[in-house]
């Protein structure tokens, strides 16, 4: 936890804490070449991922961006800024699941801890942790941030603390829009990876499209106003690059697909004139989950794919975000 008189540096790795931005308890890692603020009261999720060298940003912020926290409002949705969370037990949406109501991303919406395992001039390590309510879980987090490295690494373990077996879904929502992400901003997937339409059941090798007709590519980004389908990516290497022709940079994730072994491709070009957006958002999402795209976690037990935990048992993944120089297409 914080020490009220611990030496604060401003070279090499280093943690920035004891902030409130915004009414939330933050903190902010930085090195070199990256400064990532993360808000501790809202899920632990970053509010910024920022490449120093070019001064780019790759978390997305709707409209509304960041409200204060209200008692009305404290639902996944509700509450959505945008950009990139962390959800368990619960990916699709809040139902009753063994007498439990399991929310929909409860882990996004509530406050984590955090604590200083490492800080010197060559790495920053800090553990975020938090308990579940819903269900008898805690999931811990560590941020890896090595100096004149802009790669993040996430190492994560989830502990069942009940002496009964405990099943539950798991992922990461990343998604991405301005001022990163535009119409000319491509997907790269391996070669090999496959394009799932779950609601047809059929497939196609990445970048194409499944269904009938003159495939789409899905690599490249659609007009505003088109209106596509969430698919799933299943890809042999777990791990996509994003790339703006634009831009300097690109952002590369990769991930334990032994976990998750989906990413849910949701694509919202300022299509969809309801709720929450409106029409008034032109971003993506490329999330890594355990299951298809809006299996709950009853549908996911029932059918033997939800992540199980024997008693007292515990499951550990990793995700690795890296910010890479990028001449263009």
């Amino acid at each position: 936890m914080a020490r009220q008189y611990r030496t604060c540096r401003n070279y090499g790795c280093r943690l920035t804490d004891d902030l409130v931005y915004k009414g939330y308890r933050s903190i902010l890692l930085e090195n070199e070449l990256l400064q990532v603020m993360l808000l501790l009261d809202k899920g632990g999720e970053p509010v910024r991922w920022l490449d120093k060298k070019s001064d780019t940003d790759f978390i997305w912020h709707t409209r509304t961006g960041l409200l204060p926290a209200h008692s009305l409002y404290p639902d996944y949705q509700m509450s959505y800024l945008g950009g990139w969370q962390e959800m368990l037990p619960e990916v699709s949406e809040t139902h009753v699941y063994r007498g439990a109501v399991v929310h929909r991303g409860e882990t996004a919406i509530t406050p984590w801890d955090y604590e200083l395992i490492r800080e010197d001039d060559e790495e920053l390590r800090v553990r975020l942790t938090n308990r579940l309510r819903s269900l008898p879980l805690f999931i811990e987090k560590t941020f890896i941030l090595r100096r004149n490295d802009a790669l993040v690494r996430i190492e994560e373990t989830v502990r069942n603390e009940a002496p009964v077996p405990i099943e539950f879904n798991w992922g990461h929502h990343l998604a991405f829009g301005s001022p990163f992400l535009d119409i000319g901003t491509k997907v790269e997937f391996a070669p090999g990876s496959i394009v799932l339409d779950t609601a047809t059941g059929k497939k196609r090798e990445w970048p194409a499209a499944p269904g009938d007709g003159e495939p789409r590519d899905l690599s490249v980004m659609a007009q505003p106003g088109t209106s596509r389908p969430l698919l799933a990516v299943e890809t042999p290497e777990g791990a996509y690059r994003l790339r703006n022709g634009s831009k300097p940079v690109a952002l590369e994730v990769r991930w334990d697909r032994n976990v998750w072994p989906y990413v849910w491709y949701w694509q919202n070009f300022a299509a969809d004139p309801n709720a929450p957006f409106f029409g008034c958002e032109y971003n993506i999402g490329l999330e890594p989950f355990n299951v298809p795209p809006k299996w709950t976690l009853a549908e996911a037990a029932a059918k033997g794919a939800a992540l199980h935990l024997e008693p007292r048992g515990e499951l550990s993944s990793w995700l690795h975000i890296a910010i890479k120089e990028d001449r263009g297409v």
